[in-house]
């Protein structure tokens, strides 16, 4: 197996020439490079082609009308609502089963100090990651993306 470098220049350049996204600066320096050197046409032929190919590849996804039909689906709606509400549920049953369990069970003070640390550290991780994403949401650009 070949090692793997770090593509050079010209393979970046012929990269973004073939998504369409290099920079309409440096746009005229690289098409008259391309016209002057085989070996960089062949380059950009090849990723035009990877690019077909992988368009090709994807499954298609639903059309837009399709997804907002799903989301308004009261079933679909409720399917959500409901499968949420005893995820939640589950969880704090089970946190609340486990510290019962490590309380009333007969070990050492210490091994219940280090059970009950490590539900505590798992709960303070679970509300900081949900309290950072909520924080968060209002800056996300993704959230008026609609699929």
């Amino acid at each position: 197996m070949a090692p793997v470098s770090e593509p050079t220049r010209d393979e970046l350049q012929a990269m973004a020439y073939a998504d369409g996204e290099l920079p309409e600066a440096e746009r005229p320096e690289f098409e008259t490079r391309l016209a002057q050197d085989p070996a960089l046409g062949r380059q950009v032929s090849e990723y035009l082609a990877l690019a077909i190919l992988a368009r090709q590849v994807a499954p298609p996804e639903p059309m837009d009308h399709e997804w907002a039909r799903l989301a308004r689906d009261p079933l679909q709606r409720m399917g959500f609502g409901v499968g949420w509400l005893l995820l939640l549920f589950a969880s704090f049953g089970i946190g609340g089963l486990g510290v019962y369990g490590i309380v009333g069970a007969d070990m050492a003070t210490p091994a219940k100090v280090v059970a009950l640390a490590l539900v505590g550290g798992f709960l303070s991780l679970l509300l900081v990651t949900l309290r950072g994403r909520l924080r968060t949401l209002p800056y996300d650009p993704y959230e008026k993306v609609q699929r």
